[in-house]
C-alpha cells in the first residue's frame, strides 16, 4: 500500500508540474526592467514583488497555466508631482499574451519605440488615462485588436501631432467633435476600424497643420464638398485616403489642396473621366480611383494633367477606347486593369518608361503583339497581362527585364517555339503563360530560374519530356514556403514597393501562392523524372491530362510538404505506391483515368479521398471503391500497420486512466 500511495504522489506531482511551470524569466526581466523604468514610485507600490514567481506579483495576471502573463494592472503607482514617465513599449511588447494592459495615472509624457505595441497581436484593452497629458507627441496603436469607442480624452490632447489608430475594432460614431480639438495634429490615421455614420470633411477644415488624413475602410460615409467659406479648408494636405467612404464626386479642390497622394478607390465615382478631370492641372505624384464606376475614354495626353505622377491606379472601371498615348516617362506604377479598353498596347508604354515597376493590363479587350524586339523596360518587377486577346510569340524583348519577380500573362492568343523565345529571368519567382497556344517542348532554361516558386504552364500544345534537370530549381529544394506576391484576384490587382522611403501597400489583397508546377493539359510524354521527386518545397504538382506513362515512382512519398497531387488522364500503370500515405499534408489526390491496378492504401489521409479519386482504373480494388481486392476483405498490409500503431496509443491511454484509479481508490 505504501508503494502504491508513493507512485500515486510522484504521479500527481508530475501532472502538476507539467500543468504549472511559473512564468517565463523573460517576462519577469521585463517586468522588473518596467518597475525600473518608473523611477519613483509610491511606497505602497510593488509591495509584494520580492517573491520569486512573478505571476503572484501585485498588479500581474498569468494565464491559466500560470506561464504567461495576460493582464498588466499598474493604477496611479506614482505621484501627481513626478516627473513624466517615458516607458519603453519593447519592454511591454515581450509578454507575447498579454490581453489587458492598464497603466492610469502614472503621468505618461510618451513611449519610447510605441511601434512595438503592434507585436500584442491578443491585446484587447489598453488604459493609458492619457487625458492629463499635455507632453504627448506621438501615439501609434495600430494593427491590434483594441475595439470599443474612442475615450473622450483624446480631445485633451492638444500636443499631439501623430495619431494612428489604424487596423483596430474601434466603433462607434466617427470622433469628430474630439478630432476637431486636435489643433496641432500633423498625422491622422484611423483607417481600417468600424466607424459609423456620415461624415463631412468640414471638421478637419480648422486643422491647419493637417498633413496627412486617412479615414479609409471604415462604415462612414463622406461628403467632400468644402465649398462654403466656413467650410473653406485651411490645410494643405499632403495625403488624402478616403478608399471605402462611399464618395460620390470628386471636387477641385482636391487637385489644388492635395500635393501628393489621392486614394479613393472602392467608392461610388461615376461619369466620365475627363468630366471629372478636364483643365486639371496637378502635382499628385499618387492617384488611386480604381474600383469605382468611372466610364468613357481617357485623354491621349494624361500626362498633361498629372505631370508628376509616380502611380496611378484606374482598374476595375468602366474606361473603354485605346489606351493614352502618352504617360510620364516617371511613371513607377500603372494599373489599368478590369476595365474595357481595346486596341493595342501604345508604343511609348512599351519602350518610353524606364522607371516602370509594375505593369497591368490584364483583363481587358487589348489585341497585337506583346512588345516589339527594341522595346525596353529595365527596371520591370511585375507584369499582368493576363484574360486579353494578345497574340504573337513570347516577347523575347523581356530579356532586358532581368528585375522582373512576377510575369502573368495566361489566356490570351500567344504562340510559337516556347523554348526559342523564354529567356532565362534569374529574378523570377511566379511565371504563369496558361491558356495559350505555345508549342515545343519544355523550356529547360526554367531550371536556370532558381529562385522559381510558381510554374503554370498548363493549358498550352507543349510535348516531350519533362526535362530532368527540375531538380536545378533550388528554391523548389528546400522548406516550403508560399510565393508571397500581388496577383490577379477577380477584379483586384495589387502593389507593394518602396517611395521616398515609404513602403507602400496599393489596392488588392496579399496573395499567397503556395510553391508549386503546374503542366496540365499539354501533351507532355514520357516518365515522371526522378529529380522531380526531390522537390520536397513543392505543394502543388499537377501534371494531369497529358501523355505521361510508366509507374508512379514511389519516391513521390519524399515531397513532404506536398498538399495537392493531380496524376490523372495519363497512361500510369502498376500499383499505387504505399509510400504516398506517408505524405502528411496531401488534402488532394487524383489518379483518375489511367491504368493502375492492386489494392488501394487507405490509411492516414487516403481514408479521406473518395471514388472519384480512383475512377478509370478498372484493375484497382479496395476501399472507396467498391471492387474488393480477390473477393475478399482481407485489411491492406498498409492498414494494419496503421491498426497497430492505432492500437499501441490506446493501451497507452488505457495505462495512464489505470494509474488515475489507483491513485483515486
Amino acid at each position: 500500500m505504501g508503494i502504491n500511495t508513493s507512485f500515486c504522489w510522484c504521479f500527481i506531482l508530475v501532472l502538476l508540474w507539467f500543468q504549472s511551470q511559473g512564468c517565463l524569466e523573460e517576462e519577469r526581466a521585463a517586468l522588473l526592467q518596467i518597475k525600473d523604468s518608473m523611477g519613483s514610485y509610491l511606497s505602497s507600490a510593488f509591495s509584494n514583488w520580492y517573491v520569486k514567481e512573478c505571476c503572484d506579483w501585485e498588479g500581474v495576471v498569468c494565464d491559466p497555466s500560470h506561464t504567461r502573463i495576460q493582464r498588466i494592472f499598474f493604477p496611479h503607482l506614482r505621484s501627481d508631482d513626478s516627473e513624466p514617465w517615458f516607458p519603453n513599449a519593447t519592454l511591454f511588447a515581450e509578454f507575447k499574451d498579454l490581453r489587458e494592459l492598464e497603466l492610469p495615472g502614472n503621468h505618461i509624457g510618451g513611449f519610447i519605440s510605441i511601434q512595438a505595441f503592434k507585436k500584442l497581436k491578443h491585446l484587447r484593452k489598453l488604459n493609458l488615462h492619457l487625458c492629463a497629458n499635455l507632453f504627448l507627441r506621438e501615439l501609434i496603436l495600430s494593427r491590434n485588436n483594441l475595439f470599443g469607442s474612442i475615450n473622450s480624452c483624446l480631445g485633451n490632447m492638444i500636443s499631439l501631432r501623430l495619431l494612428d489608430l489604424s487596423e483596430n475594432q474601434f466603433n462607434g460614431s466617427f470622433p469628430s467633435l474630439l478630432i476637431s480639438n486636435l489643433t496641432n495634429i500633423e498625422s491622422l490615421v484611423l483607417s481600417s476600424n468600424e466607424f459609423q455614420g456620415m461624415i463631412s470633411l468640414c471638421v478637419f477644415a480648422n486643422l491647419s497643420r493637417l498633413s496627412e488624413l486617412d479615414i479609409s475602410f471604415n462604415h462612414l460615409e463622406v461628403e467632400t464638398e468644402m465649398m462654403s467659406p466656413s467650410c473653406s479648408p485651411s490645410f494643405r494636405l499632403s495625403t488624402l485616403s478616403l478608399g471605402g467612404c462611399n464618395v460620390k464626386k470628386i471636387y477641385p479642390w482636391m487637385f489644388h489642396n492635395i500635393t501628393s497622394e489621392l486614394w479613393l478607390s472602392n467608392n461610388n465615382l461615376t461619369g466620365p473621366f475627363i468630366s471629372n478631370f478636364q483643365n486639371i492641372t496637378s502635382k499628385l505624384t499618387i492617384l488611386d480611383i480604381s474600383d469605382n464606376f468611372l466610364r468613357g475614354t481617357l485623354p491621349e495626353d494624361i500626362n498633361l494633367n498629372f505631370s508628376e505622377l509616380r502611380h496611378l491606379d484606374l482598374s476595375g472601371n468602366s474606361f473603354n477606347g485605346n489606351l493614352p498615348m502618352f504617360f510620364t516617362d516617371q511613371l513607377q506604377m500603372l494599373d489599368l486593369s478590369n476595365n474595357q479598353f481595346q486596341g493595342e498596347i501604345p508604343y511609348s508604354i512599351k519602350s518610353n518608361m524606364s522607371c516602370l515597376l509594375y505593369l497591368g493590363l490584364s483583363q481587358n479587350n487589348l489585341t497585337g503583339d506583346l512588345f516589339p524586339k527594341n522595346s525596353s523596360l529595365p527596371n520591370l518587377r511585375w507584369l499582368h497581362l493576363n484574360n486579353n486577346r494578345l497574340s504573337g510569340t513570347f516577347p523575347y524583348a523581356l530579356s532586358k527585364s532581368m528585375k522582373l519577380r512576377i510575369l502573368d500573362i495566361q489566356n490570351n492568343e500567344l504562340s510559337g517555339e516556347l523554348s526559342s523565345y523564354l529567356p532565362v529571368l534569374p529574378k523570377l519567382k511566379i511565371l504563369i503563360l496558361r491558356g495559350n497556344q505555345f508549342e515545343g517542348q519544355l523550356p529547360v532554361k526554367i531550371c536556370q530560374m532558381r529562385d522559381l516558386h510558381l510554374l503554370d504552364l498548363s493549358e498550352n500544345d507543349l510535348s516531350g519530356d519533362i526535362p530532368d534537370c527540375v531538380d536545378n530549381v533550388t528554391s523548389w529544394l528546400g522548406r516550403s514556403e508560399n510565393a508571397v506576391g500581388y496577383l490577379p484576384d477577380g477584379s483586384r490587382n495589387g502593389f507593394v514597393f518602396t517611395f521616398k522611403g515609404r513602403r507602400l501597400i496599393f489596392k488588392g489583397v496579399l496573395l499567397s501562392f503556395p510553391m508549386g508546377v503546374d503542366v496540365s493539359c499539354n501533351r507532355l510524354a514520357g516518365k515522371i523524372p526522378i529529380q522531380m521527386t526531390r522537390l520536397k518545397g513543392i505543394r502543388i504538382l499537377n501534371v494531369s491530362n497529358n501523355l505521361l506513362t510508366g509507374q508512379i515512382p514511389s519516391s513521390l512519398g519524399n515531397l513532404e510538404n506536398l498538399e495537392s497531387l493531380d496524376l490523372s488522364h495519363n497512361n500510369f500503370f502498376g500499383v499505387l505506391p504505399h509510400e504516398l500515405v506517408g505524405l502528411p499534408v496531401l488534402e488532394i489526390f487524383n489518379v483518375s483515368f489511367n491504368n493502375l491496378s492492386g489494392m488501394i492504401p487507405i490509411a492516414n489521409q487516403f481514408g479521406t479521398f473518395l471514388n472519384d479519386s480512383y475512377l478509370g482504373n478498372p484493375d484497382l480494388c479496395g476501399q472507396p471503391l467498391s471492387i474488393k481486392c480477390n473477393g475478399s476483405t482481407e485489411t491492406p498490409p498498409i492498414y494494419a500497420r496503421a491498426e497497430k500503431s492505432v492500437s499501441i496509443m490506446y493501451f497507452a491511454v488505457l495505462i495512464g486512466l489505470f494509474f488515475i484509479v489507483i491513485c483515486l481508490e
